[in-house]
């Protein structure tokens, strides 16, 4: 089956996830969000959700709004901090990622990492909270050996052979802690500059990207990458 370690919600999801399946993880970052994943899932035995105050949402009553959701959460996230794509107080974001490593890291939740500019902070913030993290679409050309010397699994988005950062994720990752990713169709749109975009050949030419960088065959890495997300989803089970 193929996989999509880390997606978003949008209009033709669950037309798209019913005519073939893809074991996904959706994140959500609103209880409005957490409700329409809960639904999907109820309705698909391979759709997933974490659930978690992302650094774009972070403020002043999201713990209070988000708190049910968090309690009901096998995986949370995606949480961590932004300095690059949000003008949001670091402050506030940096209390609230560590508010949720927290109450991850005491109910042995695993996690979803946002990193985007903070790699070097997050990373020393999560070494204070033992557990297992995913690190999602991580573009960074520092700290790699050190994500991976704490064991984190780490998802691959659209498109390692656009970016020699997330090649090098594609690389060197372990293979029992490589995950694929799309982060959503806006995603792949924004990763590609196209306005239509096939789902599946996308999450395709992802496998295939990492395939060539690997010495490996597309269909090993999605068979391998789907295996990891089993397990992952299961520590938080």
């Amino acid at each position: 089956m193929r996989s999509d370690a880390h997606s978003h919600l949008s209009p033709f999801a669950e037309q798209l996830l019913a005519a073939v399946p893809v074991r996904t993880v959706f994140s959500c970052a609103t209880p409005e969000e957490c409700q329409q994943a809960a639904a999907l899932a109820a309705r698909h035995a391979y759709v997933h959700r974490s659930c978690g105050i992302h650094p774009w949402y972070a403020a002043a009553d999201s713990w209070t709004t988000m708190l049910p959701w968090l309690e009901k959460a096998a995986v949370i996230g995606e949480i961590g901090l932004d300095n690059v794509w949000c003008t949001t107080d670091l402050a506030l974001q940096r209390q609230l990622f560590e508010r949720q490593l927290a109450f991850a890291c005491a109910r042995q939740r695993p996690v979803v990492l946002h990193t985007k500019g903070m790699e070097g902070e997050v990373l020393s913030m999560i070494r204070h909270y033992p557990n297992t993290y995913h690190v999602h679409w991580y573009s960074c050309r520092e700290h790699l050996d050190d994500y991976l010397a704490l064991g984190c699994y780490m998802s691959v988005g659209p498109f390692p052979s656009l970016d020699p950062a997330v090649a090098a994720v594609a690389a060197h990752t372990p293979a029992d802690r490589l995950l694929i990713e799309t982060d959503g169709i806006d995603a792949v749109r924004w990763a590609t500059g196209e306005d239509h975009v096939d789902y599946l050949q996308a999450l395709d030419r992802i496998a295939e990207d990492i395939a060539a960088l690997r010495g490996s065959s597309a269909e090993v890495v999605q068979a391998q990458a789907d295996a990891n997300l089993q397990r992952f989803l299961a520590l938080g089970a």
